[in-house]
C-alpha cells in the first residue's frame, strides 16, 4: 500500500475495499437448483428430486450431483439470476 502519496492511498483503500465487497456472497448464491424430467423422484445421496426438482446449499450434494451418470443426460442445473434491477432496489 502506497503510504506517501494520499491520492494513491485512497485509491488503493478503495481498490481494496470494493475487491473485498465483491468477495462477500449473497447468502442465497450458495443454492444451486437442478431439474430431472426423466426421474422426478431420483435419489442422488441424501438428497431426492421432488417432482423433478432439487434445490440445495449443501456442496457434498452439489458434487454427488456432478459426479452422477446421468448428469448432463436427464440431470441439468437450473441458472438461478441473483441480479437486482433498479426497480427492486
Amino acid at each position: 500500500m502506497p503510504y506517501k502519496d494520499i491520492e494513491r492511498r485512497r485509491a488503493c483503500s478503495r481498490d481494496s475495499k470494493r475487491r473485498s465487497r465483491a468477495q462477500l456472497t449473497h447468502p442465497l448464491r450458495n443454492f444451486r437448483a437442478y431439474v430431472c424430467v426423466r426421474f422426478p423422484q431420483l435419489n442422488v445421496g441424501l438428497a431426492s428430486f421432488d417432482g423433478g426438482f432439487l434445490i440445495t446449499d449443501r456442496r457434498d450434494i452439489q458434487d454427488q450431483i456432478g459426479r452422477h451418470p446421468e448428469f448432463g443426460k436427464f440431470i441439468f442445473p437450473l441458472c438461478i439470476d441473483m441480479t437486482l434491477n433498479s426497480e427492486d432496489e
